[in-house]
């Protein structure tokens, strides 16, 4: 994939997994500065670009290093992710076709 796309991408990414969220309601609560927000917002994205780079674009082996060094942070206290159902219906929205005029 050309580096163009994966920067969109991973932009795309960032904005959907933060819409809505409840980061965006601690800025609207000005729990945390647009400054901070912006900060997050834009290395969020450099993260989500950097893991898709090597996932997408880097031989398997360096895949598998950068995937070695990033599980020695794994969340075990975390809960394990489900589908999230705002993105499903978007896309059910987006997919159903055009009613007649």
């Amino acid at each position: 994939m050309n580096d163009d796309t994966v920067k969109k991408l991973a932009l795309m990414i960032a904005a959907n997994c933060t819409r809505n969220s409840v980061l965006e309601e601690a800025e609207k609560t000005r729990a945390i500065s647009e400054e901070q927000m912006a900060k997050f917002n834009h290395q969020m994205s450099n993260r989500i670009y950097t893991f898709l780079t090597y996932l997408l674009n880097k031989p398997a082996e360096e895949y598998s290093v950068m995937i070695a060094e990033l599980s020695k942070n794994y969340p075990e206290a975390w809960a394990l992710p489900d589908l999230d159902q705002s993105l499903i219906n978007a896309v059910a929205k987006s997919s159903l076709p055009s009613l007649p005029h």
